[in-house]
């Protein structure tokens, strides 16, 4: 049979005020009860073995020691819900107990930390666009037609030494600026012009 440290309160006046010991082992034994029992007094504490919690009095109601799972939920929920986010949704599901994280619909930017270099999507009545603006400056449109390089864009460049590995697929192509050193294999599906 296990052996508890068992508590109990001294007289005024006996060797201690208070909490005493009645042996030397390990454990402290707790009131057992299937379900909470009527309260009297704030302070009592109990295990509840129905529900495999320790519960303290708080002079009203029984209340289960440290966080429930629904506590913690609240808590992290109320972290994320109601927070400044920007291009994101943050709701947090009491019902479920989960947080749903929803992509805005006019998230139609990406960019840098100051916001001078961006990819931007642009869709209006005359417009279904990505637009690329390096440095503040607007270097490139892309649609369905192509991609045209704007004044400011500069020009495409590749290294003339090509050490990939790659496949050129039938019905594409691809152009070249020479002289150019393949180090690496191109296999041609398509159409390749060295310039």
């Amino acid at each position: 049979m296990a052996t508890h440290r068992l508590l109990h309160v001294t007289r005024t006046g006996g060797d201690t005020d208070g909490l005493a010991e009645f042996s030397n082992s390990d454990t402290i034994l707790l009131p057992i009860h299937s379900s909470d029992p009527t309260g009297t007094t704030e302070g009592e504490m109990i295990y509840n073995s129905s529900e495999d919690k320790i519960k303290i009095y708080d002079g009203s109601a029984w209340q289960v020691v440290g966080n429930t799972t629904e506590q913690i939920q609240d808590i992290v929920g109320a972290m994320f819900t109601g927070n400044t986010e920007t291009g994101v949704t943050v709701t947090y599901e009491d019902s479920d107990g989960t947080i749903d994280l929803v992509v805005s619909a006019d998230s139609d930017l990406i960019k840098d930390a100051d916001s001078d270099t961006k990819i931007q999507v642009e869709e209006s009545s005359d417009e279904d666009k990505i637009r690329y603006d390096v440095a503040g400056t607007e270097v490139a449109v892309q649609d369905v037609s192509g991609m045209a390089f704007t004044t400011n864009s500069g020009t495409v460049r590749h290294n003339q030494t090509q050490a990939a590995t790659y496949t050129i697929p039938s019905g594409e192509g691809q152009i070249m600026a020479g002289p150019v050193t393949i180090t690496g294999t191109i296999t041609n599906n398509g159409t390749l012009v060295i310039m």
